[in-house]
């Protein structure tokens, strides 16, 4: 089963249309949420918005945050 997620750029002109481009394509939500922060980051264009979007759909994303694996934080602890 495909799981290519792509990171789409939206342009909104002055009036009201939108344009969609797809600028980058992960293989995992992880790689295309770093791609995503990054386009943010870069972005100094108030018409301009990055979004997530998968074969089903648009991703609702409000937050990226990494999660550590269980396993990765107890050997950590471990001394």
């Amino acid at each position: 089963m495909d799981k290519t997620i792509l990171v789409v750029e939206i342009i909104t002109y002055s009036s009201g249309k939108k344009s969609y481009n797809i600028k980058k394509h992960a293989p995992n939500l992880e790689k295309a949420s770093e791609y995503l922060v990054a386009l943010k980051n870069l972005n100094e264009d108030t018409d301009v918005e990055f979004e997530l979007f998968n074969r089903l759909g648009q991703f609702d994303v409000e937050r990226i945050e990494k999660v550590e694996d269980k396993k990765e934080v107890a050997d950590a602890i471990t001394f």
